[in-house]
């Protein structure tokens, strides 16, 4: 299936941020509890980081199996001008040594803001049909596992407006949602580079906002995740590749 390891391993990646985040909550107040919350939160973001750029070299791989399987499919330029090591190249396991240039590509890359998800994962989607758009996310604001914070507005009072109503309100939604995760995402780099001083003071942690803005980076991941199982084959048929390399690029 479509990016299964990658969403298995963020799984278990994302479980072990929550373990961290429950032993932080069973612990007194002070510093150690402090450093195991922004634990949690490096390894919530760092999960997704890692997924995202799984996912792109999964789909990379699957794409180029596709090419390789029937030559009359079309591929972005972007992936037709790839550098893609010799060994890659000279190895007779197709889908192993596609994948293995993908991840070779990738590898030195991060992926912690909306835009770099874009950058990376839109190339697989037909041209209306892109990730993170704002008529895309009428879908998120209603799904059930949805939080008013990331949006600005509940499902309950998305459903009420009229289509015009809603069209501006998936402007502003996206605008907000794309703030919140920009701002997880600096927590992290926060963290990681200057001990969470961006500043001259320690910044202050605590178990709610930490626990939130893991759940929110899983919805990330989770409605990312679905939408792209959705649309890569949908993508895949609209640049000429039959039922049969999508089928066997797929599974």
């Amino acid at each position: 299936m479509i990016l299964i390891t990658a969403k298995q391993h963020f799984d278990e990646d994302f479980r072990r941020a929550i373990a961290l985040l429950s032993h932080a909550k069973r612990l007194p107040v002070g510093e150690l509890k402090d450093d195991v919350l922004r634990s949690a939160w490096m390894v919530g973001v760092g999960a997704s980081d890692a997924f995202f750029c799984d996912a792109y070299a999964d789909l990379v791989s699957r794409t180029l199996r596709a090419k390789e399987i029937q030559k009359s499919g079309v591929i972005p330029d972007r992936l037709g001008n790839l550098s893609i090591p010799a060994v890659a190249v000279l190895d007779a396991s197709s889908s192993w040594r596609w994948r293995m240039a993908a991840r070779s590509i990738i590898e030195k890359q991060s992926v912690l803001s909306l835009a770099e998800v874009k950058k990376f994962l839109n190339i697989f989607c037909r041209d209306n049909h892109k990730l993170l758009q704002a008529k895309s996310m009428g879908a998120w604001i209603v799904h059930s596992d949805a939080m008013g914070r990331n949006f600005g507005v509940s499902a309950s009072e998305y459903r009420a407006m009229t289509p015009q109503q809603k069209t501006k309100t998936n402007e502003k939604a996206l605008d907000k949602f794309s703030s919140r995760m920009q701002g997880i995402f600096q927590r992290r780099h926060d963290c990681i580079h200057n001990c969470d001083r961006p500043k001259i003071a320690i910044q202050r942690i605590n178990e709610i906002t930490t626990e939130k803005s893991i759940i929110d980076v899983k919805f990330l991941v989770d409605r990312c995740t679905e939408d792209l199982r959705k649309e890569y084959p949908l993508y895949l048929a609209a640049n000429k590749f039959n039922g049969v390399t999508r089928n066997k690029v797929s599974a």
